[in-house]
C-alpha cells in the first residue's frame, strides 16, 4: 500500500514540476526583455525564485529566509545560462545551397534530404506550422542538436598516389538529429535559446533531486527513527542544502565546448595540412549537461 501511495505521489509531483516549468520558462523570457533597474530586478528574482521553488520543492519555504538564500544562486545560474547562449553562433541556412557550400551542414547531414525529411517528420515544427501559414512564416528558425561520436577503426587511407589498406582513422558520425523551439523570427529564437537552456537545466536538477530522494526514503525499512527523517531530504532544511549545493557551481550543469574538425567526406579526421582530399573544416559548439549527456548545438533558418 505504502508503496502504491509513494508511486502515486511521485507520479503527481513530477506532473506538477512539468506545469511549474511552464510558467518558469515565461519568466525568463521576461527577464530577457524587461529592463534592469534595481527595483525591477529585485521582482523579477523572487518571482523566478518562486517559481524555481514550486519546480523543485515547495517545502523548501518551510525554511526560514529561504528566498534569500536562493536568489543568489539562481540570479548566477540564470547569468550563466545567458554566457553559454551567447556563444552560442547566429543563425545558419539549412537548404540545399547550405549543403553544397557550407562545410559545418555538409559534414552534419548524408544529404540535402536528410534536412527535408528533419523538418518533415518533426512533431514540434508540425504542431508549430499548423498554427502559421506559409505567408506568416516563410522562414522558420529554431534550434538544432545532434549527437556527435567519434570512434577509431582501420580502413583506407592515401599517402602520395597510393591507396593504403588498413589505416588507423578516427570516424566522426552525428545523428540523433532533434528540432527544439520552432519560431518565426531570428530574434524570437534568441529568447526561445535562453528559455531552453534554462528549462533543460532546471528539468536536470528535478530529475536530480528526485533520485536522491528515491535513494534517501526515510520511510523505507531501518529508516523511520525521527533521526533518520531529520537527516533525509523530507527535511526542507537538508533539501535546501543540498540543492544550494548543486547550484553552487552552474559550469557543471551546463557549459559549452568549442572544437575545430577536418573531416574528410566520409567522415574521417584529418591533420591540418592533410590536403590529399576533398574536406569540411568546421567549429561546432557542443553543450555538456550535468547527466553527462553531450549536445552538439547550433541556431538554423529554413526556408519553407
Amino acid at each position: 500500500m505504502n508503496d502504491d501511495r509513494r508511486s502515486h505521489e511521485a507520479s503527481t509531483l513530477r506532473a506538477f514540476f512539468d506545469d511549474q516549468l511552464q510558467h518558469l520558462h515565461q519568466l525568463v523570457s521576461n527577464l530577457t526583455s524587461h529592463s534592469h533597474d534595481t527595483e525591477l530586478q529585485m521582482k523579477e528574482d523572487r518571482q523566478i525564485v518562486e517559481s524555481f521553488v514550486d519546480a523543485s520543492n515547495s517545502k523548501m519555504r518551510a525554511v526560514s529566509d529561504y528566498s534569500d538564500k536562493l536568489r543568489g544562486h539562481v540570479r548566477a545560474l540564470y547569468r550563466h545560462v545567458l554566457q553559454v547562449a551567447d556563444q552560442i553562433p547566429p543563425p545558419i541556412d539549412l537548404n540545399l545551397d547550405a549543403f553544397e557550400m557550407d562545410p559545418l551542414v555538409n559534414a552534419l547531414f548524408v544529404n540535402n534530404n536528410d534536412i527535408e525529411k528533419l523538418f518533415t517528420n518533426d512533431h514540434d515544427v508540425a504542431v508549430y506550422l499548423r498554427s502559421h501559414c506559409k505567408t506568416e512564416v516563410p522562414v522558420l528558425y529554431a534550434l538544432l542538436t545532434a549527437d556527435k561520436s567519434e570512434k577509431r577503426t582501420l580502413g583506407m587511407g592515401v599517402q602520395g598516389d597510393m591507396l593504403i589498406r588498413e589505416v588507423p582513422q578516427e570516424v566522426v558520425n552525428f545523428s540523433s538529429h532533434k528540432i527544439h523551439t520552432p519560431c518565426a523570427e531570428s530574434a524570437e529564437l534568441s529568447t526561445a535559446l535562453k528559455e531552453y537552456l534554462f528549462g533543460r537545466v532546471v528539468e536536470d536538477i528535478k530529475r536530480e533531486m528526485m533520485s536522491h530522494m528515491a535513494t534517501d526514503n526515510p520511510f523505507k525499512p531501518g529508516g523511520e527513527s525521527y533521526e533518520a527523517r531529520v537527516k533525509s531530504l523530507a527535511n526542507p532544511d537538508v533539501y535546501l542544502d543540498t540543492l544550494l549545493g548543486h547550484l553552487e557551481v552552474p559550469a557543471k550543469l551546463l557549459s559549452i565546448d568549442k572544437s575545430h574538425f577536418k573531416l574528410s567526406k566520409l567522415g574521417v579526421k584529418l591533420e591540418d595540412g592533410d590536403d590529399s582530399q576533398r574536406a569540411n573544416e568546421f567549429d561546432i559548439h557542443e553543450l555538456s549537461w550535468s547527466d553527462n549527456t553531450r549536445n552538439v548545438v547550433l541556431q538554423v533558418a529554413y526556408a519553407r
